[in-house]
């Protein structure tokens, strides 16, 4: 993943770890200029255990996803916490509260062996009063119990983008519609946003920071949620592109320019006899031509990752795997027969005509004749 550092493949699943992480322990460093050596290894030592927490969260969400068939592209660690990217977030309610409240368990769990460890060796999370060579490792054992305790319930908050967003919609999935729930879920987390922000202005600032990210991310899920309904009721078939132009791979890259400047077309399928081997978009064709100049063939520039779409697939699916493949054309196929091709900008027009409609529907004018 770019401006990310592979580290490992636990239980099968890829992390990176963003290299604003490093800058985050660069800047630990340079704070803790001037203090003992002693303090700044333990503080560095607290940050990669709490990262440590946080990834096994996540692996968490991935390990409990595979139970229910969902994969997982890879987990990222970021500075402000860790993000697992699933292929595709479930609506069966069971599944997705499971996979919600999975992350959080962890840390209530890790919280807990360490309240046992404190109270095993005769320590009180709350107090300390231990001999002075003992306690800097009693002092970190507590700081990471409080700071998985945290985690536990600031994730469990009942509003999106937190897991317990998702739990709470998991919870209204077994006695509404996913679409309601998302609608119901979206306006708790809008409403605790609100509520965390009058809270800033009382106690904290801090606060009011939290209100936002929490009012946004209700509102983004909630926007998300109406585009995947949208495109729920719509397959591949009916906005498929029956007429394109196409190269061979043997081609040169000035035959893509001219085909570019010829038409409307910016993206075209590359097939060798009957058989799809590539897509040419745009911008490979100004790399390429940058890269190495304008006598290169079409083979040399052409993305040979694309998904295979046919005509019953729904247009959710289609987005989601054209996004995953960081491709804006696919073939589109009638059993093994090409029939066309499905272009990422169609399904963005057809979202906006069924915006411009909803409109239209929602003002008073539509009741005119």
């Amino acid at each position: 993943m770019k401006w990310s550092l592979y580290i490992g493949r636990p239980f099968g699943v890829r992390v990176y770890l963003h290299w604003t992480f490093l800058l985050l322990l660069g800047w630990i460093v340079f704070a803790q200029l001037g203090n003992p050596i002693q303090e700044m290894l333990m503080i560095l030592l607290l940050v990669v255990l709490l990262f440590a927490s946080v990834l096994l969260h996540e692996l968490g969400h991935a390990l409990m996803a595979r139970r229910f068939r969902v994969l997982t592209r890879d987990i990222v660690l970021l500075p402000i916490g860790g993000m697992a990217r699933l292929r595709k977030m479930p609506e069966e309610p069971r599944a997705e509260f499971m996979i919600a409240l999975a992350g959080p368990m962890v840390n209530a769990l890790i919280a807990a062996i360490l309240l046992l460890v404190l109270l095993g060796l005769g320590q009180s999370p709350m107090q300390s009063g231990e001999p002075e060579i003992a306690a800097g490792g009693y002092l970190l054992i507590r700081n990471l119990l409080w700071a998985n305790a945290i985690l536990a319930a600031f994730n469990l908050i009942p509003a999106f983008p937190m897991d317990g967003g998702r739990v709470l919609r998991g919870l209204l999935g077994f006695r509404m519609s996913h679409e309601r729930a998302t609608t119901i879920a979206a306006e708790i987390g809008q409403a605790l946003g609100i509520g965390f922000v009058i809270l800033g202005f009382i106690y904290s600032l801090v606060f009011i920071f939290i209100g936002i990210f929490v009012f946004l991310g209700a509102s983004a899920e909630s926007s998300s949620e109406q585009i995947r309904s949208s495109l729920r009721a719509y397959t591949v078939s009916n906005i498929l592109i029956k007429h394109y132009s196409y190269l061979r791979p043997d081609q040169g890259i000035m035959d893509a320019v001219e085909l570019l400047l010829s038409g409307q077309e910016q993206e075209f399928l590359v097939m060798d006899e009957k058989e799809v081997v590539g897509v040419l978009t745009k911008k490979e064709i100004f790399e390429g031509l940058a890269r190495y100049g304008n006598q290169i063939s079409v083979r040399k520039v052409m993305v040979q990752k694309f998904p295979h779409l046919y005509l019953e697939t729904t247009l959710e699916e289609a987005l989601r795997m054209l996004q995953e493949n960081a491709c804006p054309l696919a073939p589109v196929y009638r059993g093994k027969k090409l029939v066309g091709v499905l272009d990422k900008d169609n399904i963005e027009e057809l979202l906006t005509l069924n915006r411009a409609m909803q409109q239209y529907l929602a003002s008073p004018l539509s009741g005119e004749s």
